[in-house]
Parts: structure tokens; C-alpha cells; sequence
């Protein structure tokens, strides 16, 4: 399983984990007020308010120092997402645990065992959704930083011809003169490179026309509605019976291209 994102174990990070959770507990708890919920904080005194506060401080407490605790496993190797599920259920046992015991000692009438059962059950059911919501936030934002250091270190070698998708993510970074021909496929471009001595295939989310900017940076000629050409590798223009235009390439193995008359001449004058 992969392993956890370095922002998880920021203090931002962690402080929102100690927050958000209890004060969503607290707010959900007083405003839906659960039926099966109401006898164990109510105990049939006019508890609920009282009782609600004080397990919300409980779990505050709780969730808050094993949240610290985590954030001092930053150093740990191989903390995976696993470890994190993991931890979060753990925290909210924990939590639950401590509110149970509260309530028991409070409860006059009601048998520990049934506000225990019903207090660790309502407890994931509704912390499970600001751990699941801010989960997700930091994981997409852990994506985005990643990007960006990529990108930015990328930038720092303009000798890199970098293939944007249509959401303007890097998906292959190359050499321009690695490049042999792109070809439009549908939905797709397919990009035909070397690498290592071997002819390989990427297949990018993008539109010919997307890439007009970085062909006419690295002076690829489009050849055919369908086909942008490196000239780098174009060792002849070969035309056939019936005026149809074909480029070679200088890999054997590899198809010819075909050249429409449009782009003939353009194509010619690189050569």
C-alpha cells in the first residue's frame, strides 16, 4: 500500500483532525438529536444538553491527544494508509470508550453494555464523515503540492519537452529529439518516442490542437490532420502513383507517415 503524505503529519493538518471532528460530533448530535441516542444523553432527567457538552469534550480530549501522537510518528518508516485507517478507528474507539464510561457512571437505570454497543456505534457512524471528508481534502491537496514541485523542478531544464493532458497535468517529460511522431487517435494522441534504443508508445488524454504551442516550440511539423512529425527523424518524403506523400523515418520497423499536400512543402524545406 502506498505510503501516507508528508502533509498529513503537518500541524495545520493536525489541528484540524483535533477540531473539526469533535465540534462536527457536538453539532450533529444537538441539531438531528438521534432517537436512539436521546435515552443515553437525556437519562430522563433533561441531561441531553450537559451530557452532549461534556462527551464532547471527552472525545475533544481524546481525539486531540492521540492526534498529537501521530503527528510526532512522522519519522516513522513506511506509514502507510493502512497505519492512518487504522489509527482514525482507533482514535474514535478510544473517544467512544471514554464517553461510554461517562454515561454509565451517569445512567441511573440503563446497563453499561447497551450504552457502550450504542455509543461506539453511533461514534463511527458520525465521525466517519469529517475523518472521510478531510481525508480526502488533504489527500488531493498532497496531489496538487506534488505537481507543483514537479512541475517547478521540471521547469529547470528547458532541454525537457513536458505533454500536458487536457487538465493540464504533466503525464510524459522527454527529450524533444526523443520524439519521432504523434498521432491523433480518437480521444486521444498517441506519442511515438525512443528510449533506451527501444521505440515506445504513450498514450496522452489531449487533442492535436492542444498541442500546437509545444510542437511549433520544439519544431514539429504537422504532417496530416492526423499526424505531427519530428523532422529530426524524417530521412526522405516518398511519393507515390496517384500523388499520395509518405515520410520515412530513420527507425526501421516503423510505419511511414503520411504527408498530406498542405503541409508537403512546409515539411520539405526542414529536410
Amino acid at each position: 500500500m502506498h505510503t501516507l503524505p508528508k502533509n498529513f503529519f503537518n500541524w495545520s493538518t493536525t489541528v484540524l483532525y483535533m477540531t473539526v471532528c469533535p465540534v462536527f460530533f457536538f453539532v450533529f448530535v444537538l441539531v438531528y438529536e438521534p432517537l436512539r441516542l436521546r435515552p443515553y444523553l437525556d437519562m430522563g432527567r433533561d441531561l441531553y444538553a450537559m451530557n452532549l457538552a461534556i462527551c464532547f469534550s471527552i472525545s475533544l480530549v481524546v481525539i486531540s491527544g492521540l492526534r498529537v501522537a501521530f503527528h510526532y510518528m512522522k519519522n516513522a518508516r513506511h506509514l502507510t494508509w493502512a497505519h492512518f485507517i487504522v489509527w482514525c478507528m482507533f482514535e474514535v474507539l478510544v473517544a467512544s470508550m471514554f464517553m461510554s464510561l461517562y454515561l454509565g457512571l451517569m445512567s441511573r437505570d440503563l446497563p453499561f453494555l447497551s450504552v457502550l454497543l450504542t455509543c461506539v456505534g453511533f461514534s463511527y457512524l458520525i465521525f466517519i464523515i469529517p475523518y472521510v471528508v478531510l481525508t480526502l481534502a488533504f489527500t488531493i491537496g498532497s496531489h496538487r503540492e506534488r505537481e507543483k514541485m514537479l512541475m517547478a523542478r521540471d521547469e529547470e531544464d528547458n532541454s525537457l519537452i513536458r505533454f500536458m493532458d487536457i487538465y493540464q497535468r504533466p503525464k510524459l517529460i522527454i527529450s524533444p529529439s526523443a520524439v519521432l511522431y504523434i498521432e491523433a487517435r480518437e480521444n486521444y494522441v498517441m506519442i511515438h518516442y525512443m528510449e533506451g534504443g527501444r521505440q515506445k508508445e504513450f498514450e496522452l488524454r489531449a487533442t492535436m490542437s492542444s498541442l500546437e504551442e509545444v510542437a511549433a516550440r520544439y519544431s514539429f511539423v504537422r504532417c496530416q490532420r492526423s499526424f505531427y512529425v519530428n523532422p529530426a527523424h524524417v530521412t526522405v518524403l516518398r511519393k507515390e502513383t496517384g500523388g499520395l506523400i509518405f515520410a520515412e523515418l530513420d527507425i526501421p520497423g516503423l510505419p511511414s507517415i503520411p504527408v498530406s499536400k498542405r503541409y508537403y512543402e512546409e515539411l520539405s524545406k526542414l529536410l
